[in-house]
């Protein structure tokens, strides 16, 4: 059996797979970031996830390619520690999940002789991925879309690979009150902006919804133990309130399948999986991403009449309702795609290595 590295700045797939090939057998290093960023003092919900599956971790301190000062100088630091985290694990391939982890992993790798495999999840491709996709062997794709980013000749179509809780879990009874059942989630970091305006209009948006909130765990922000503090004064609507830091891989499913509506982020993961499932949502995508690329994920599920786009600058109340009151208009339009990518993935590395 096989030793295997996987890094990455997507880390809910990327475990998946990682899964995958230890329950093969095989021997599995993980390089990521304990923090979520530099300030945050809770570990991230990477580390928590992968070291739940006993997959042994290892921080890589690298630095973003930025004209910040301390990233630049993390750059050749970071690039220094992966060679030698790979030096001592003498792994058969690096699988990459992308972002600026995925690119130092991948250089040291290359400069050592270690093959190279890249995984893409977003419909458009980050410098960072076209940068990994040029040394490594292959490149997997999720979107169709995005083959025109990559080289053809080593671009494979395969999908992403799922959490099992999104393929096996069932819907639960998650309030008595009834409502329509709203799920809020910013990606594994929270976000802060939709969290606010969720903590703003609590007792409001009550009236109509039952609500899931995932906040985040982020020590800078403080979000979720502000959650629950709004909870314990709610009275008797506490019960259809429930604010939770993180929703792991093994619960997601559960919350999606309960859920009548989606309000967050429109990133890769949670974009795939909504048109898997038939979700109907509110994306506000994030602002400041490299060309649009949360944007671009929305339109997705807005060409199938599955979703509304609302800009963060427009998220209001009043919009939010209007925005609801359109998506129970919408008769959502059959997605073709290409389904859970981890069997296909771990077959090619394994016919290609």
């Amino acid at each position: 059996m096989g030793t295997f590295v996987f890094t990455g700045g997507h880390h809910n797939s990327a475990l998946v797979l990682a899964q995958y090939f230890v329950s093969q057998k095989h021997t599995v290093y993980w390089y990521g970031h304990k923090k979520s960023s530099r300030k945050d003092q809770n570990d991230s919900a990477e580390y928590v996830e992968v070291t739940a599956s006993k997959i042994k971790f290892l921080d890589l301190p690298a630095g973003r390619a930025t004209l910040n000062i301390s990233e630049l100088l993390r750059l050749p630091y970071g690039f220094i520690v992966a060679l030698k985290y790979l030096i001592a694990h003498q792994p058969s391939a690096v699988i990459s999940f992308g972002g600026y982890l995925g690119a130092t992993t991948a250089l040291a790798a290359y400069i050592l002789g270690i093959s190279v495999y890249l995984h893409e999840q977003t419909v458009v491709a980050g410098k960072a991925n076209k940068f990994i996709s040029k040394l490594a062997r292959r490149v997997y794709l999720t979107w169709h879309s995005s083959l025109k980013f990559f080289p053809k000749k080593k671009s494979l179509v395969v999908g992403l690979p799922l959490r099992s809780s999104i393929i096996r879990a069932t819907p639960k009874k998650l309030f008595d009150r009834k409502r329509p059942t709203l799920l809020v989630m910013g990606g594994k970091q929270g976000a802060h902006a939709i969290n606010h305006f969720i903590f703003e209009h609590l007792r409001d948006l009550l009236i109509d919804f039952n609500l899931i909130h995932q906040t985040g765990t982020s020590s800078e922000t403080g979000d979720y133990e502000q959650a629950l503090a709004l909870r314990g004064s709610l009275g008797s609507l506490a019960d259809s309130y429930l604010p939770i830091g993180y929703i792991t891989e093994n619960e997601i499913g559960y919350y999606l399948k309960s859920a009548n509506y989606y309000l967050g982020r429109s990133g890769a993961h949670i974009t795939y999986e909504l048109l898997l499932l038939g979700l109907k949502a509110v994306l506000v995508p994030l602002s400041f991403t490299h060309q649009r690329e949360q944007y671009k994920n929305a339109l997705e599920l807005v060409k199938v009449k599955q979703a509304v786009v609302l800009s963060q600058s427009d998220l209001s109340l009043k919009n939010l309702r209007v925005a609801i009151k359109e998506l129970k208009q919408l008769r959502p339009e059959k997605y073709t795609l290409s389904g859970d990518a981890t069997e296909k993935v771990y077959n090619d590395i394994k016919r290609t290595l």
